[in-house]
């Protein structure tokens, strides 16, 4: 008999993995009963840095608690939901080039894809019959229409003396049809767009100041206090199987957006328009390793040059 959940359990566990570290006892999680709960998580870094492609690292990432949701029952009208409860993160400035990680093929997720196959294997001999052509377009159609949930959110970005910190208090990530209201989305010819909405809810910057060690004596009022964003994403692909989208738009709305700055956070803030400045027109380099950084930097000491042309960012003054 054709179980579905043999296939999308350890599809959809794979996926998690992908981005948080599961202990092996989660993979042992059975989601029959619709609801699997997992506490305590980290994230994958090294994941996580390789798919934003900016020059930045994450110094921690952690998970409180993790809530999977599958409709068993309504798998093709109603969505997976993937509910976090409390993520912080804390970032910093790349200070070398990134060098690539495979870390997706963890031992979890091979022994989990090794099962897979032999399970699939003695299910073809068992004379079982897989129907292939619709198991695919089951799954386009759930990954097409997967819920994220994440409740209170903390970013933190720390890069010499300043301190930015993001703090949301919802954050809900969901498809939608081409009004842009909230729908079930099977993607199909003739236009193969897929559409999210993310509505973010009380987002909350704060910029401060802190010492050498760290420490943040006086927290300034925040920038932006608990502000409402939505944002709406775009993928247009070439084929119904496609991985990549050929197009991608992406655009934010905002109704309302009170900004303030004290004289404490406004050298800072001019340092925070330098730096994205730096990294969007590609200015901003970083050595690929310390000691090419270390040569570079004698051999502009013994030739007089004094351009920071090819050093890395500690050592270029903003204001």
């Amino acid at each position: 008999m054709f179980k579905i959940e043999s296939y999308i359990t350890p599809l959809l566990m794979g996926y998690v993995d992908k981005y948080v570290k599961l202990r092996h006892e989660d993979f042992q999680l059975s989601l029959w009963g619709g609801d699997a709960v997992l506490n305590n998580l980290d994230l994958r870094l090294d994941v996580i840095e390789k798919a934003i492609q900016l020059p930045i690292i994450f110094k921690s990432g952690h998970i409180h608690e993790l809530r999977i949701h599958v409709p068993w029952t309504k798998l093709g009208s109603e969505p997976i939901v993937i509910t976090i409860n409390t993520i912080e993160c804390i970032l910093k400035l790349r200070e070398t080039a990134y060098e690539e990680k495979d870390s997706s093929q963890t031992p979890e997720v091979k022994k989990l894809r090794s099962s897979q196959a032999r399970h699939r294997q003695r299910r073809q001999q068992g004379g079982e019959e897989l129907p292939p052509g619709y198991l695919q377009s089951l799954i386009n159609k759930i990954s097409n229409n997967v819920s994220i949930v994440i409740n209170n959110l903390i970013v933190k970005f720390v890069e010499d003396d300043i301190v930015l910190s993001i703090n949301v208090k919802s954050l809900e990530c969901f498809s939608v049809n081409e009004l842009w209201n909230r729908a079930f989305i099977d993607l199909c010819p003739p236009e193969l767009a897929l559409r999210k909405s993310i509505n973010i809810s009380d987002l909350t910057i704060c910029l401060d100041k802190c010492d050498s060690s760290g420490k943040i004596e006086n927290y300034q009022d925040p920038l932006v206090y608990r502000c409402s964003v939505t944002g709406r994403v775009y993928l247009k692909y070439d084929s119904v199987h496609g991985k990549i989208p050929s197009i991608t738009k992406f655009d934010l709305f905002c109704e309302t957006l009170d900004v303030s700055l004290t004289d404490t956070q406004l050298p800072l803030f001019f340092r925070l328009i330098e730096l994205c400045l730096a990294l969007y027109y590609g200015t901003l380099e970083f050595p690929s390793s310390v000691n090419e950084d270390e040569s570079s930097v004698k051999s502009a000491d013994d030739t007089g040059d004094t351009s920071v042309e090819g050093k890395c960012y500690k050592q270029q003054h903003f204001f």
